[in-house]
This record gives structure tokens, C-alpha cells and sequence, in this order.
């Protein structure tokens, strides 16, 4: 059973002077000394920080519950009783981390346990698609657990469901800057943070040390289309996804939605100029841009081009094939600016169903999870880009995603991205496999998004 605090009231004393003429001075004397006497104000101890948690600066939070006004001094603010940090109890975490995320997780948990003895953390394992669906049921029926691992596609509909609890007020101005921004952002909407980030994924651009030198790498778009076309063994795999290419769209000076969420891809030429690049690249011997993503990924194995565009879910794959001529470099710049790929992120999140104690020991278990500690586990065990700024990375192909994402944006959490992803990615089919010319493409997307959206 969870427990609940019980909050006492402190009433009032009130003295009763019995009156006796021949005590009358002594008595006089005795209450105008009682009334001056004032029962102190209870100042609670000083929380004690999580040993092992690797932000001392931020204990679980003290919770202030505001005493009825009646009770206090008439014209006088009512003093807030503070609820004592709550350091022991058991703590209940949902999760679909398997294979070597279960092991980072695993150590992540251990070290938890040593720093703090008095809490117990039950898991439960539960199948990565029928996690966000399992939970807010089970938060809408007022129960379920106290805080869950999962990944930031579904954060929009988790909070329009209520099922998220809002943490931007929990955490100390400075507490969000141990985080990458863009991490941060991707766990937000309107403002407003609902997790902590763990790990993130992006793209950036592989290639092969031995068809091309590493002074030889790519600056600008304009860069990787000369060498496919001076040196077809140069060439590149292009995954013709939205996701895999949306960073050429910023870097030619394009952009998706505004800030009222109106499509704007034909605001400006950019987007039409990235899907031009697009077009000369898939007419360049030597260079695919297509849509099976295995063919893509099993050329680039086999060495038939140099460079090939996709995210650190395939390091492992492309390590084995590759040995040490497995490189990771940035992605191009465009016209307008750098490559600016979408950062999408895994975090954890907490129930707001729970009561207070739980809340705290939940948010003390995320604190841990998402620490710098924890992020070197992730890395080092679970091949995970961090999201924590403090953590320890030493894979070099890591390390290269690491410096992408500082250039990188939060994939949107909008409602309109479910009819992004279908008609964005026939617009770049269109271009790339049929006759319709980039400005046309993008003049119709443009408008089909945006009847669709106002409907």
C-alpha cells in the first residue's frame, strides 16, 4: 500500500484567565506574558541528496501544501507546511528496453539500488508497440506505473490523453542545461517539458575510408555531387525517406511549418532547390536515391559508393562490414546554412495519476536514469547517443553523431505529421522517379497539406 501524508493542523491555544481579585496583579502579569508567547513556525531539515546521483545539486524536490488561511494570524499569509522528502518506499517502471538496452538498463538500475537502498524498483517489460497504449489506459483508470521509459513519437498523443505528468516546473532553471537542447525540445510541446531525455537518434553521413580520403570529404551538397560525378566509386546512397532528407530542406533555406503551423515548404525556394539537388544526385552514375533501404544498405556494406546517409541504429551492421573504414562525417552544408537533421529522442515520463510520494520517488528515479552516469552507461554498453552533456562517449562513430547534433532540430511533435510523412514523401517520389518538375511538387504539397490540415 502507498502511503499517504496526512497533514496535521496546529491549533490555536487560548489561555483561561480565572480571575481572583487578590491574584489580579499576579495573573495580569502571567497572561501578558502568555499572549506575547508565540509557538515557532517547524523548519524543516535540509533534504539530503541521493548518494550516487550524479547532479548533487538536485535532491527530489520538497513539496510546500498551503495550510488553510483560517490558520493563520489575521492580514498574515498562510505559512506553508512543507511535505519531508520521501527517500524510501517502492518505485514501479514500465519499459520496452531489450537485448543490450535491457543491459544498460540493468546497470543503470543496480547503481540506483546502491545509492539508494531504502527504495525498490519494480520493472515490467512490455512489447515496444503496445507500450503507449497499455499505459494510458492504465493511467485512465487511475492507475498504472509510476514512471515509464519510452521514445518521444508518441508524445502527443500521450498528452492529449492526460497520461503524462508536466515537469518544467519541477526542475530548477539550471537543471535543463546538463541536457542537449534539442533533446530537451523533442520531449516538450507548447513550451511545456514532459520527460527527461535518455538517448537520441539522428542521421549523419557514413563513409568509407577506402574509396574516399578523409581531406577528400564532402563540406556542401555542391561537393558531394562532384565526387559522384568525377568518380562514380564516390557516390552515395540516399534513402528516399522525409526523415532521411529533411536536413537538406534547411540547409537550402526551406522550411516545414510556421509558427502557427501552417505549411510553408513554398515560402521560399529552398525546399524547390534541395529536391533539384535530389533529382541531380539520383541522375549521377554511381549514386541511388531509392526507397529500399536494404539495397542501400547492403551496396554501402558491399563498398560500391562512398557514402551513405542513415542513423547509429546501423554502426554495429556497418562496423562488422567495414572494420576501421567505417567513418562518420557531417552532413553537407546547403546554400543557406548547415545540414539540420531531425533529433528524435527517448525519455522518461511519469504518471500524474500517482500521488504525491510516488511522484517524488518516480522523479528521483528519472533523475538517475537520465544523469551523466547513467548516459555513459547507454553509450558504452548500449551503443546509445546520450542526451546528457556530461556523459563519457568514446566511440568515435558516436562521437561523430555527437557534433551532428549540435546543428540538429527537434522533430516536430504537431498533429499535422500524420499527414506530413505520406504526402512529403510522395512529393520527394514525384521529383526523384517521375516527371514532376521541384516547383510544382512543392507547390502541390504545399496545398495539399494544408487543405488536409483544415479540414
Amino acid at each position: 500500500m502507498r502511503n499517504r501524508i496526512q497533514m496535521k493542523r496546529i491549533g490555536q491555544r487560548f489561555t483561561v484567565c480565572i480571575r481572583y481579585s487578590w491574584l489580579l496583579a499576579l495573573l495580569a502579569m502571567l497572561l501578558l506574558a502568555g499572549c506575547q508567547e508565540e509557538t515557532p513556525t517547524p523548519v524543516p531539515p535540509t533534504p539530503t541528496a541521493a548518494v550516487g546521483v550524479a547532479v548533487p545539486a538536485e535532491p527530489a524536490q520538497v513539496v510546500a501544501t498551503p495550510v488553510a488561511a483560517s490558520e493563520s494570524a489575521p492580514g498574515e499569509a498562510p505559512t506553508p507546511t512543507p511535505t519531508p522528502e520521501v527517500t524510501s518506499g517502492t518505485v514501479t517502471l514500465w519499459h520496452s528496453w531489450a537485448r543490450a538496452d535491457g543491459d544498460a538498463l540493468t546497470q543503470i538500475l543496480e547503481a540506483f539500488a546502491a545509492a539508494n537502498p531504502d527504495i525498490t524498483v519494480q520493472t515490467l517489460f512490455v512489447a515496444y508497440n503496445d507500450l503507449p497504449q497499455a499505459y494510458a489506459d492504465a493511467v485512465a483508470a487511475g492507475g498504472g506505473p509510476d514512471l515509464i521509459l519510452a521514445p518521444a513519437w508518441w508524445l502527443r498523443e500521450m498528452v492529449e490523453a492526460d497520461a503524462l505528468l508536466p515537469l518544467t516546473d519541477r526542475l530548477a532553471a539550471s537543471e535543463s542545461e546538463q541536457w542537449m537542447g534539442a533533446a530537451l525540445d523533442n520531449l516538450s510541446i507548447d513550451g511545456t517539458l514532459y520527460g527527461l531525455p535518455t538517448s537520441y537518434e539522428l542521421v549523419g553521413l557514413y563513409y568509407n575510408r577506402a574509396l574516399v580520403e578523409e581531406a577528400d570529404l564532402p563540406v556542401t551538397t555542391g561537393d558531394l555531387l562532384a565526387l559522384a560525378a568525377a568518380n562514380p566509386a564516390q557516390g552515395a546512397g540516399l534513402y528516399l525517406n522525409f526523415y532521411h532528407l529533411y536536413w537538406g530542406i534547411p540547409a537550402y533555406g526551406g522550411e516545414l511549418f510556421d509558427a502557427s503551423g501552417q505549411v510553408v515548404l513554398d515560402r521560399t525556394p529552398g525546399t524547390s532547390q534541395f529536391l533539384a539537388w535530389l533529382k541531380q544526385m539520383s541522375d549521377t552514375p554511381g549514386t541511388f536515391v531509392s526507397l529500399d533501404y536494404g539495397m542501400l544498405l547492403d551496396r554501402f556494406k558491399k563498398g560500391e559508393f562512398a557514402f551513405f546517409i542513415d542513423g547509429p541504429w546501423s554502426n554495429g551492421e556497418l562496423e562488422a562490414a567495414l572494420g576501421e573504414n567505417l567513418g562518420i562525417a557531417p552532413l553537407p552544408a546547403g546554400p543557406a546554412g548547415p545540414a539540420r537533421p531531425w533529433l528524435s529522442g527517448d525519455g522518461v515520463f511519469l504518471n500524474p495519476a500517482v500521488n504525491a510520494n510516488q511522484q517524488q520517488l518516480a522523479l528521483r528515479l528519472s533523475r538517475h536514469i537520465a544523469n551523466a552516469k547513467s548516459a555513459t552507461i547507454l553509450a558504452e554498453v548500449a551503443g546509445r547517443l546520450p542526451a546528457h552533456r556530461g556523459a563519457i562517449v568514446n566511440d568515435l562513430l558516436l562521437r561523430g553523431f555527437l557534433s551532428q547534433a549540435e546543428s540538429a532540430l527537434p522533430e516536430p511533435h504537431r498533429a499535422q505529421m500524420s499527414q506530413v510523412w505520406g504526402y512529403a514523401g510522395d512529393m520527394l517520389v514525384k521529383v526523384v522517379d517521375g516527371d514532376t518538375t521541384p516547383d510544382a511538387a512543392v507547390a502541390e504539397t504545399t496545398q495539399l497539406l494544408n487543405d488536409a490540415l483544415s479540414r
